[in-house]
């Protein structure tokens, strides 16, 4: 007896059906492990955090695409900045318990950052992925400007930076390497804005 080609159709399909969900149920009663330490999610990737990566080479983060699930990441061995898909990344004290936020900032310098002095010039600063619409200009070796408006700062042995005037008064900030400089309301070692050296 021959059959249709729309029945053969319609009964491959079936075939097809069937095997995919059995084999999603055969799947998902295998055992599971995840990677240990690696993210979970694009809002695991923080700007400023330090990560690994598989192979084991260490960068901070710095930006973040939330449409498309990628953290850009500086590497230390180059300086080249390189997007990762979020789950190819964990932070960097999970996976060999090396130093990260603001112990491994503070024994570091950042590139073009003499010890005591913050580079002169104007700096390009983030939101995330998204360019400030204030800058940061530093002025000399305790005063800023932004957004035409003057300020002063100094810079504590810690790389901690005070601001004691101006519009960024209320704001807490630290010096990142490779010369960046990390901003934050809270005082911790997340920072929501970071702003790029003069090149």
């Amino acid at each position: 007896m021959q059959r249709s080609a729309c029945h053969q159709g319609a009964a491959m399909r079936s075939a097809i059906v069937v095997a995919v969900l059995s084999g999603g149920l055969l799947f998902a009663g295998l055992p599971w492990q995840a990677h240990a330490g690696t993210f979970n999610s694009v809002s695991d990737c923080g700007v400023g955090m330090r990560v690994r990566d598989n192979g084991g080479r260490v960068g901070t983060i710095t930006r973040v695409d939330r449409d498309w699930s990628y953290c850009y990441v500086r590497w230390d061995d180059n300086g080249k900045e390189i997007s990762y898909l979020y789950s190819l990344l964990s932070p960097a004290a999970s996976a060999a318990g090396k130093a990260t936020g603001a112990a491994a900032r503070s024994s570091k310098a950042g590139a073009g950052q003499s010890a005591g002095k913050l580079v002169v010039g104007t700096y390009m600063c983030w939101v995330g992925t998204e360019a400030s619409a204030g800058g940061l200009k530093i002025t000399g070796p305790t005063t800023y400007d932004a957004d035409g408006k003057a300020g002063s700062y100094r810079l504590e042995a810690s790389g901690a930076i005070v601001f004691t005037s101006g519009p960024y008064a209320s704001l807490h900030a630290h010096t990142l390497e490779n010369g960046r400089i990390g901003l934050n309301l809270s005082g911790g070692s997340f920072y929501n804005m970071t702003c790029d050296p003069p090149r």
